[in-house]
Order: C-alpha cells, then structure tokens, then sequence
C-alpha cells in the first residue's frame, strides 16, 4: 500500500553534462540537486541510448525500450514506407527547407501517435490503464488516451497556411507550452508573463511554474514528468562542460517543486524524485572539426529534405549532428561497399557500422574490424552475451576471461545492435570522433560549442539522482527507469 500512496516526480534535464554538474555541485550552485544527491542514489555514470538525439532518448525513457522496439532512430531520419525524410527541426535553415507545415506535423502529432511504435506502451499508457493518474509537463513524448486540442500560435498557423490543427493524445494532465495550456481562468496570471511567450512556453521556467502549479492545486497525478529543455540550447552555444550556468537555472525548477510542499524532507517523503539527463553533450574543437559529410559523399546522388524519394537517387544522409545515418535507396550490395569504402577515408568519423544477416559490423577509422552476435562465448557488463570475431578494440571493448568491459563507448555491443535492429534505421550508422560533428546544407554547426549524438561517452553518459525510494542499479541506464517506476506501482 506504501507504494499506492507514494507518488513519483521525474526530471528530464535536456543536456545533461557530469562535468558541468561535477562544477555547479562544488561551487554550491545547485542547492536541489545537492539536497537530493545527499539523500539518495547517485551516479554522473548512467549510460544513455544510442542515437544521443532526444526523440530517441526520450522514447526510451518514456517507454523502457531501446531503438530496436520503440522504433524512432534520432531526430532526422528517413521514413521507407513514405520515402521522405523526416526531421523535427533540427535547424532554423531545415525547417525553412521542410515548411513549417511538415516539420511540426512530424513533431507534435506524428511523432507520438505514428512514428513511435504501438507495441510498446509510454509510461503514461501503462499507468493509466492500471488506473493511475500520470502527467506531464513539456515533454517530447507523452502518449496516452487522452485526447487534448492543439493550440497551434498564430505565427505558426500563419506559415504553414492555417493547415495544423488535430488532437494529442497524452495524459490526463498534459501542458504543453502554447500548444497545451491549462484550461483554467485562474492560471490567466502565469499565461500572461515571458515564460509563456519564450519559445512557446517550451522552457525551464515554465515547466517548473505549471508543475508547481498542479501541486499546490491539490492536482498531483501519481506520475508527473517535468522536462527542462534549455541546458540544450545553452550548451550548443557554450562550451558544454561549463554550462552550470545553465543548471543551476534548472536547478532553480527542481527547488520550486520541492518547495510546493511542505519542506523538501516532506517532498521526499511523499515522492519518488528523479532528476535524469537524455544525453550530454561534448565539444566540438573549432570549424576545422565540421565535417560536411554530404559532400565528402557527393559523388553519390543524395535525396534532398523536403522531397519524395526520385528514381535518380542513390541515397539519402540524415545528418544527427555527432551521427548520422547512411540510406541506401537502390542498388543495395554495390553501394553500401562504395560508400562504406568513401567513408573509411573521410576525416573525423570513427565508426561505421551495418547489420550483415545475423551479425552486426562494426568498423573503426584506422582499419579495427569487429564482427558480432548475440551468443554465449563473452559477456559484458550489462548481462549481454556475445559471439565475437575480430579485434573489440573497435567498440572500445577489451577482454577479461569470459568478460567484456567498455571503456569510451559504454554498452557500444548492444548500443549499435539495438540502433541497427531499428526498422528505421539507416543501411550504414557512422559516429563522429570526439571534437568532430557532421554538417550539412541544412544542418546546425556548433564550433568551439557543444554537440551530441554520438556513442562516445562525452555523449552518452548522464548524472542520474534518485531520492525517497531505494535505488539499485550499479551500471544504471535511462532504459531501466521505466520498468523503475512501473515497479513501484506493481505492474510488470
């Protein structure tokens, strides 16, 4: 009955670096997150999911499943059964390119209700159909049964020629900055200050102002998911291991809720509190570091965002900032050599990787060629095994006994296998060295400034903080804070 009565209240901090928290934790900048740190479980060593986008990211914290089950690959991708590429707006330039028109279709509406698989079940889904309230707060996903109008701005509906308009179907409670307000007259106050004009309510501040709103209403759901998304766009225009700044604004959120209770104590006491990063964030070194991999791949007829697959096409790049994946439209065994071979020669990536029947191939600048499988001959830190052939030097690994352990790709065995078992994942998966990012026409560059995407551990590693209920895990990935929080419900 404890756990019936416990409530959960989880953080998702867009960007999360350990560096720049390690830094705000010792010059006492983040006085929340130190309260909770100092009360319960925590490790700057949590391994996120590969793509290091936060579409897929935040699927996998939504849902407790990998690319390979929830089926959304990054945040530009191409869609085989619609032969277009699809892109939530990576950039200003590519929104342009796209029209806003597809850009926000793909994001607000086909995002969460066609794109992420429907064999797998949101947390919201699965709480609320055992009869538990969930909610949530600016998040990216947010599927449930509940149908809610979209508000679409005026500006918006102004660019796209008044042609959005549709349901989401969220929780029961869903505030999603302009595009989902409160439905209440005494909330006119909040609606009328900048934080619900700034990016269109999707900010720190008002995130932290709605889910402070909703407690001190007396409206708690068992489950509220609070999503600060400006560290993001902070760390892409700073060095992203200095961006405490950034945090200790976040910071300033979590203190908020805290603060709708009682005392903090009482928060915890009464809550689960988790406060999680997507992904982090490494630097890109200076412009030299920009490698504009359309080009370098040029010689092959490249799809172009914003149109339908043509007949002269041979493939299409769909550029993740530190990733990207390869498409191959035609033509399939040639040109995936071909382009595999290009590649090889291209400055700044690292790996290229691609499913070969049962085995996945994993291929390193500088010529490291590691075949593997799933098997019973190795096994890694995660409870994987492993059938390996080559040198796991490509994948960061090395061997102990019967034993594989990472080092700057953590989990990288089953990270590329569940990237590549995604039914929309590219033919070919390449990542960036550290210090590179891929670029493209339409693409965002972030010299001397931050970037993600990749498998690397400046990429993939989050600060994980668990506070009012015990919390185990010794090699944590956002993957397992799902089947966490069902636990404490009692459903599998």
């Amino acid at each position: 009955m404890e756990a019936r009565r416990r409530k959960t209240i989880l953080f998702i901090v867009d960007s999360f670096n350990p560096t720049a928290l390690r830094r705000a934790l010792d010059r006492k900048m983040v006085p929340a997150m130190e309260f909770l740190k100092k009360r319960g479980y925590f490790t700057d060593r949590c391994v996120s999911v590969f793509p290091t986008m936060t579409p897929t990211c935040a699927s996998t914290i939504a849902t407790g499943t990998s690319p390979s089950d929830h089926q959304v690959p990054g945040f530009v991708w191409f869609n085989r059964r619609e032969k277009r590429i699809v892109n939530y707006g990576i950039s200003p330039l590519a929104v342009w390119k796209m029209g806003v028109k597809r850009v926000i279709q793909d994001l607000l509406f086909n995002l969460n209700h066609i794109q992420l698989s429907k064999k797998v079940k949101t947390l919201y889904e699965s709480m609320e159909e055992a009869g538990f309230t969930t909610g949530a707060v600016n998040p990216f996903i947010f599927r449930s049964s509940r149908s809610h109008r979209a508000r679409i701005p005026f500006i918006m509906q102004l660019c796209s020629t008044f042609g959005l308009s549709g349901k989401l179907m969220g929780p029961g409670n869903l505030f999603l900055g302009q595009f989902c307000p409160p439905e209440s007259s005494q909330w006119s106050k909040i609606l009328a200050v900048p934080h619900y004009l700034r990016k269109f309510g999707v900010n720190d501040e008002y995130s932290g102002t709605v889910g402070r709103w909703i407690i001190r209403r007396g409206r708690q759901p068992d489950l509220l998911t609070i999503y600060l998304p400006d560290t993001d766009g902070y760390s892409h225009r700073h060095d992203p291991y200095c961006s405490e700044d950034s945090l200790q604004r976040a910071d300033r959120q979590v203190g908020k809720i805290l603060g709708a209770f009682p005392s903090w104590d009482e928060a915890i006491k009464k809550n689960t509190i988790i406060i999680v990063g997507d992904h982090s964030q490494s630097r890109v070194d200076d412009r030299s570091h920009i490698v504009r991999l359309s080009r370098e791949l040029g010689i092959f007829p490249q799809l172009d965002i914003g149109k339908e697959d043509r007949p002269d096409s041979e493939i299409a790049v769909c550029l993740n900032e530190r990733m990207a994946h390869i498409y191959i439209l035609r033509d399939r065994e040639r040109l995936q050599s071909a382009v595999t071979n290009r590649l090889q020669s291209v400055r700044g990536v690292d790996q290229i990787a691609w499913k070969d029947g049962e085995w996945f191939r994993l291929m390193q600048a500088g010529g490291r060629m590691l075949s593997y499988r799933p098997g019973r001959d190795l096994w890694d830190d995660y409870g994987n095994g492993w059938s390996l052939e080559g040198d796991p030097r490509a994948a960061g690994a090395g061997i102990h006994g019967h034993t594989i352990v990472f080092n700057q790709y953590p989990d990288a065995l089953a990270q590329f296998a569940n990237a590549l078992n995604c039914e929309n994942a590219g033919d070919l998966v390449v990542t960036a060295k550290v210090g590179f990012e891929f670029s493209g026409d339409h693409g965002p560059e972030h010299p001397g400034c931050g970037s993600h995407g990749s498998i690397h551990r400046e990429d993939a590693l989050v600060p994980l903080f668990v506070a009012g209920e015990p919390f185990g895990a010794s090699k944590p990935r956002i993957m397992d804070l799902a089947p966490f929080i069902r636990s404490q419900y009692g459903l599998a």
